[in-house]
């Protein structure tokens, strides 16, 4: 239930924090994936420490011998990340209310508590959209936020470069074959040592998926997964809120197709997947992470973060509610060394 709070000189403070985490959820791609490892916190910065050190094996010792081996000394980088902050407000007013007619009714009034449900459901629905695109800037190493501030390159801040694959599907020639097992050789060889792959994704634009799909040493094997039922590709539409995606596994890789364009702030657009590209997302133990921070209220200060909070202000001459939703995310790759970029020069 929500819980309000009396801000003196007849203002009204209304907690919908629980209520707002519990509607559905409108997850993408990305999110529905269940890739991050999430957790709130009580800070407004993560302190992360970059571990230097790969799991080794064990060389044999006698029984018979007090002999033992000793660990190796535990080298750490530690640098701080700042959680982003995004506060969005909308207004509930007489003309919400008077007149409309509440929907999927003949002549049903419409009532307070219809239009601020929807008007959460519609803020939680933007502030998923915003947690995707920064999630899907994880995925691809990078920690931006949806007005295009970064605010760490983790392939910078691990001292190396993205790796890039050119699969050049515009040549019949081209071994497709060849190209994916350069790819799992690549994430085998600088996975940290101890760490397991259970799967290889792969986030693709249509122009990458068409021309893979339609290469000749790969459009039989296409034309035959795509005339069955497959249990991957029936789960991933039905998790996906908006949007739909194709989906092809070919010689242990999943390529899936993300089309998505998301509105930024300032207007413009940006596609999810640039042209002729692919983003590869190894199932990785502890590969990502996310991180919630708590509400900019002063009641909010020291508590532990969740996925976002609401509110609703009352006006004390009613002629007005403000409904504002708070959000404070991270999310980042704890190993951006396997976050291979798939291109198609041709």
């Amino acid at each position: 239930m929500a819980t309000t709070r009396d801000l003196g000189n007849g203002f009204k403070l209304i907690d919908w924090t629980q209520e707002v985490n519990n509607l559905d959820n409108q997850a993408g791609l990305i999110g529905g994936m269940n890739l991050f490892r999430t957790q709130g916190i009580s800070q407004t910065a993560v302190v992360f420490d970059k571990s230097m050190n790969d799991t080794t094996l064990l060389p044999q010792v006698s029984r018979r011998g007090r002999e033992t081996t000793k660990g190796n000394d535990r080298v750490v980088e530690t640098f701080s990340l700042p959680l982003a902050y995004f506060k969005h407000s909308d207004y509930i007013t007489p003309e919400d209310i008077q007149g409309w007619r509440q929907p999927g009714t003949p002549d049903g009034e419409e009532t307070l508590a219809r239009v601020r449900l929807q008007k959460l459901a519609d803020m939680r629905a933007q502030v998923e959209q915003s947690h995707e695109y920064m999630k899907l800037q994880a995925a691809k190493g990078v920690m931006k936020t949806p007005d295009g501030a970064v605010i760490a390159d983790m392939f910078t801040e691990f001292g190396t470069v993205q790796h890039t694959i050119d699969f050049d599907l515009g040549d019949n020639t081209t071994s497709v074959t060849n190209k994916i097992s350069e790819l799992k050789r690549y994430l085998q060889t600088n996975l940290k040592t101890g760490g397991v792959i259970r799967g290889i994704n792969v986030v693709v634009d249509g122009d990458f998926f068409d021309k893979l799909v339609t290469h000749p040493e790969v459009k039989q094997a296409y034309l035959y997964f795509a005339s069955q039922r497959n249990v991957n590709r029936d789960a991933t539409n039905q998790f996906m809120s908006w949007g739909s995606v194709d989906q092809f596994e070919f010689k242990g890789v999943n390529f899936m197709t993300y089309d998505h364009v998301f509105k930024l702030p300032n207007g413009t657009t940006e596609a999810a997947v640039a042209a002729n590209t692919g983003h590869v997302i190894p199932v990785v133990n502890d590969l990502f992470r996310g991180y919630y921070g708590p509400s900019n209220k002063l009641s909010g200060a020291n508590s532990v973060g969740r996925e976002m909070f609401a509110y609703e202000f009352t006006d004390p001459k009613d002629e007005f509610h403000e409904m504002q939703i708070e959000t404070a995310p991270l999310y980042f790759a704890t190993q951006p060394q396997v976050l291979v970029k798939l291109v198609s020069s041709t």
